[in-house]
């Protein structure tokens, strides 16, 4: 899989990463710039660089384009690594290399745009007050069930779902 193959269908880019063509374009120069940080600092197993680098056209993934359609395809459709894998060439595990790698990049690059979740309780009660509009995503998480019959009954409604 390729961008510059992806690019060309509108929907096919929507569907794969989440971003339109334009937001994914606006992404890139920041990724590139993270990519480039880290590239010349260490090398794709994570230890200090001995020598300068140079971007290797045999790389699975030679051009930063796809470096961040590789991510951003994988943490949406979240499929198998041996899947994804397939999808751009390579073995599961330089599949799982390449996620945990780049996944730390699009974090420092979300970190840098300042379009990162909050995290911190006092900055969102800062946030909500200075937005008129607000915009919540949350998901249900489970809960470990009380081993306590008291402690369950506060817990649950007795009521089963069907």
């Amino acid at each position: 899989m390729k961008y510059d193959k992806v690019k060309k269908n509108t929907k096919q880019m929507l569907s794969l990463t989440g971003f339109s063509v334009e937001e994914f374009e606006s992404l890139l120069p920041t990724f590139k710039y993270e990519w480039e940080e880290y590239y010349s600092h260490f090398t794709l197993q994570g230890t200090v660089r001995q020598r300068i680098s140079y971007n290797r056209k045999t790389s699975k993934i030679p051009l930063i384009g796809d470096k961040l359609l590789f991510i951003l395809s994988y943490l949406k459709n979240n499929p198998l690594q041996e899947y994804h894998g397939t999808c751009f060439d390579m073995t599961q595990p330089q599949c799982n290399d390449w996620i945990h790698l780049l996944s730390d990049i699009l974090v420092k690059t979300l970190k840098r745009l300042n379009e990162l979740p909050e995290r911190n309780c006092a900055r969102m009660q800062y946030v909500l007050q200075r937005c008129q509009n607000v915009l919540l995503d949350g998901t249900e998480r489970p809960i470990q069930r009380p081993q306590a019959e008291d402690r369950q009954k506060s817990c649950y409604s007795g009521k089963k779902n069907t």
